[in-house]
């Protein structure tokens, strides 16, 4: 039985979907949102802990969001092993994150998620989440910086009338999240922008602006974009 080109790529996309590879949302918004962004070594587990399965792992370094004795909050790359625990829906759930496709023992992931109450790190399925050995270069210099600026500057999607901290920040990136189409929010063309672009201030200081790699550049022409999705006339 042959099977036609298009389901093939079809059921890869929906494979990475579940896998946690592509999500709707631009990684920087998704840093924006959690309460914290970390780099862990998966231990062991899952084990049950009342409502919660439970993974022991790791932490190797902190983008955002802990803070670890009388530190106050951490950043970087850890001098000494952080070993902690890491919480997520137990097996009742739609969004526990065990499964073929969910968070696998002894692997290295980027990892974002919310505080709970006590301090306790959760994640779920929904959230975003990274094999470490593909996060790109790019992405990995956005981490240590990048996303953490534009967040506190700039509205990474429309601020909603009562937002008042989100409406004192400066306007442009905010567009893209409501004007992209579905179909390239959904398949591999938005890749480039994902993994190679960030929102940043502009010269003018004024507003903000996706800022175009060079990566990103390069990953559109191997692509071949039409012209309405290259560079920042988008976002005009």
């Amino acid at each position: 039985m042959e099977v036609h080109p298009r389901l093939i790529v079809m059921l890869c996309l929906i494979a990475s979907c579940y896998g946690g590879f592509i999500q709707s949302e631009h990684p920087q918004l998704a840093f924006c949102e959690a309460d914290f962004v970390i780099r862990a070594h998966i231990d062991s587990g899952p084990e049950t802990e009342g409502n919660y399965f439970v993974f022991k792992i790791t932490i190797k370094e902190i983008f955002k969001g802990l803070s670890l004795g009388r530190q106050g909050k951490a950043f970087g790359l850890l001098e000494t092993e952080f070993k902690t625990k890491l919480y997520s829906p137990d097996g009742s759930t739609s969004d526990k994150v065990t499964g073929p496709f969910g968070i696998r023992t002894g692997v290295e992931y980027l990892l974002f998620g919310d505080i709970l109450h006590g301090g306790r790190l959760f994640t779920k399925f929904s959230f975003l989440r990274e094999d470490w050995r593909t996060v790109t270069p790019r992405k990995k210099a956005n981490l240590r910086g990048y996303y953490e600026a534009g967040c506190r500057q700039c509205q990474i999607r429309p601020c909603g009338e009562s937002d008042l901290e989100c409406r004192k920040k400066l306007p442009g990136c905010d567009k893209r999240a409501t004007q992209t189409p579905y179909l390239y929010q959904w398949t591999l063309l938005s890749r480039c922008w994902k993994q190679f672009e960030h929102c940043e201030v502009d010269a003018t200081g004024l507003q903000c602006y996706w800022n175009e790699t060079r990566e990103s550049k390069r990953c559109k022409e191997r692509n071949s974009l039409p012209l309405p999705f290259r560079g920042n006339s988008y976002d005009a």
